[in-house]
């Protein structure tokens, strides 16, 4: 009981400083929750505070409130590009899948909201007649994160039929960006801003042609990717002229394993957790992975994959 008691007067010491940040905020609120209910690789400590805001104007107040009182804020959507520490992040995780997730046709295109997941839209779409989203099919996040990142596969990325894209800049001002102003690259999108919703123009296309696409798409996944096991997909970014799956297997890293964590038989460009593995054991297989394939071959290679709460290290080793 005693131990209890110093736990709730240490969680209540330690939520002071939201106080201000909730005020007025209408959405859900967790506290210590932890983020492995919320990632695809199911590792990661808990978050201060889980927030879902009730709508986008709740989500602007909170995030404006958040900004004000110096809040460190993370922007959580499936959480499929993730990985995110065993002591969880200090700040406020914030859910924005339940603040818009809606999928309009209109004249002008189709209008869709970033917490819509990408393999529903591509779905959607798909029985629509509406070509240039079926090579998406499969792929486990939402619309928001795929913009931030400029997902893709099979020779398909979000960015091809995107029009414009409403968001929230780093300072909050909502703004309109076309696909030109935002300079999308290989893996490369709107970072650091909190997408709204976007607009897409595809072209109309005979629908038993966009399923039977789709189909294939699906089919090739199932068969080249590990998805009987918990990952974040590809974790390293293609290096230019090659594939990281193919250097991490000639440098003989195929099925090496810490922990639970091991790079899969199947996809060497994926690491899997096969039922316990740790974010310490994942980074730990990374790092060696990394550096077995820069000692062979002098490619540094870059993560695809996003880091939450590893103080000092990023894509290349170093935290932005």
């Amino acid at each position: 009981m005693t131990s209890l008691l110093c736990r709730c007067i240490f969680l209540c010491k330690m939520l002071r400083p939201y106080d201000r940040v909730l005020k007025g905020f209408r959405g859900e609120v967790v506290k210590e929750e932890p983020l492995c209910r919320h990632t695809s690789y199911r590792i990661g400590g808990p978050a201060d505070l889980y927030l879902v805001p009730a709508d986008e104007e709740d989500l602007k107040g909170l995030l404006g409130r958040a900004r004000e009182a110096g809040v460190p804020t993370f922007i959580l959507g499936n959480g499929s590009k993730l990985l995110v520490h065993d002591e969880g992040v200090r700040g406020i995780v914030v859910d924005v899948r339940k603040v818009s997730d809606r999928i309009v046709l209109k004249d002008d295109g189709v209008s869709v909201g970033a917490g819509t997941e990408l393999d529903l839209l591509a779905a959607w779409t798909v029985g629509e007649g509406l070509e240039g989203f079926a090579e998406l099919s499969g792929i486990p996040g939402t619309v928001g994160g795929a913009i931030a990142m400029n997902s893709g596969a099979f020779g398909r990325t979000i960015s091809e039929l995107l029009t414009e894209v409403r968001a929230l800049t780093p300072d909050g001002r909502e703004v309109v960006l076309s696909k030109d102003e935002i300079g999308f690259g290989y893996r490369k999108g709107l970072e650091g801003f909190v997408v709204l919703s976007a607009k897409f123009r595809p072209e109309r296309k005979d629908p038993e042609l966009l399923w039977e696409k789709r189909r294939e798409v699906l089919k090739l996944r199932s068969e080249k990717q590990p998805l009987e096991h918990p990952s974040a997909g590809s974790v390293f970014k293609r290096p230019p002229g090659d594939y990281a799956g193919r250097l991490i297997e000639e440098a003989g890293c195929k099925g090496m394993r810490v922990g639970d964590a091991m790079v899969s038989p199947k996809h060497a460009n994926f690491v899997v957790n096969l039922g316990r593995a740790k974010a310490s054991d994942v980074w730990a297989l990374i790092c060696e992975v990394r550096r077995r394939v820069e000692e062979k071959f002098s490619v540094d290679l870059e993560l695809e994959v996003r880091l939450w709460g590893f103080q000092g290290l990023s894509t290349r080793g170093s935290q932005r």
